[in-house]
């Protein structure tokens, strides 16, 4: 049996918000495994820092390509750039999106509701849109990310699940009609993640160390997750050793969908 860096050294991925957390995870997992990598997010002097760090380990290639995932012509200037460079496309992992801030549904304007859906799922829809064409020709492989958010919800993210609700059912839809091409279609549904966003919420609480020890006890094990976890369960999915998978939204989340939701909101006075 061929080893995953095998199988993967040498095929071509692009990382949607691939300069930080879970997505600078995925985009070292496939960079590791001998892959060519092409990361993008707004931020050019924070994306062009990690694809020189990534590239630094020894393994593949990371490049960095501005994009904001809201702007169909920027997410087709992605997809092109990397096709254009290395001649073809293995695979996508549309992560890029963001967290709005945590409000009641009546709270929350309608100008942030759309932002949110315009950047998360519409982003992660361009995404698949333009890269499923190259996609076939190389009976390539989608991961979508999604959220634990999307099997359990969560009071005051109306905006952040019912994006990635939508991401669930659009990953379902496509693994249906690219199938027939080759094309395979997974997603995957972090629950808590340690990342650079998880500080940012963590210093906003009333009292960070409870924050942080309610978030490790969501999951049954006992801790947050890891970035690399995440981009070692892409790495998976995207390669032949997950040949028979898709239309799977896969938790990642050390069992937090298993009732462990605590009955309160962690930034409560």
């Amino acid at each position: 049996m061929r080893t995953i860096e095998e199988e993967m050294r040498g095929k071509v991925a692009i990382v949607t918000g691939g300069n930080t957390g879970i997505g600078y995870g995925c985009a070292e997992a496939f960079a590791d495994a001998g892959m060519k990598v092409v990361i993008s997010a707004r931020r050019e002097k924070l994306g062009t820092e990690a694809a020189g760090k990534i590239t630094e380990r020894g393994g593949g290639e990371c490049v960095f390509f501005p994009c904001d995932v809201s702007l169909p012509e920027q997410v087709k200037a992605l997809v092109d750039f990397t096709v254009q460079k290395y001649g073809r496309l293995d695979a996508i992992v549309n992560n890029a999106g963001y967290v709005p801030p945590h409000q009641d549904c009546c709270d929350m304007s309608i100008e942030s509701y759309e932002n949110v859906i315009r950047c998360n799922l519409m982003g992660e829809f361009y995404g698949c849109h333009f890269a499923i064409p190259h996609l076939r020709k190389t009976k390539g492989a989608i991961v979508n990310m999604s959220s634990i958010i999307s099997r359990v919800g969560q009071e005051q993210t109306c905006g952040y699940s019912s994006t990635k609700g939508g991401i669930n059912s659009l990953t379902q839809t496509l693994s249906i009609e690219e199938a027939r091409h080759g094309v395979r279609v997974n997603a995957i549904c972090p629950g808590h993640i340690v990342t650079e966003l998880f500080y940012t919420e963590m210093k906003r609480a009333a009292d960070p160390e409870a924050y942080a020890d309610r978030c490790d006890h969501y999951s049954w094990l006992g801790r947050g997750g890891t970035p690399e976890e995440v981009g070692k369960t892409a790495l998976f999915l995207i390669s032949p050793w997950a040949g028979y998978i898709t239309g799977v939204c896969l938790n990642v989340s050390g069992g937090m969908e298993f009732g462990t939701i605590p009955k309160y909101y962690a930034f409560d006075e």
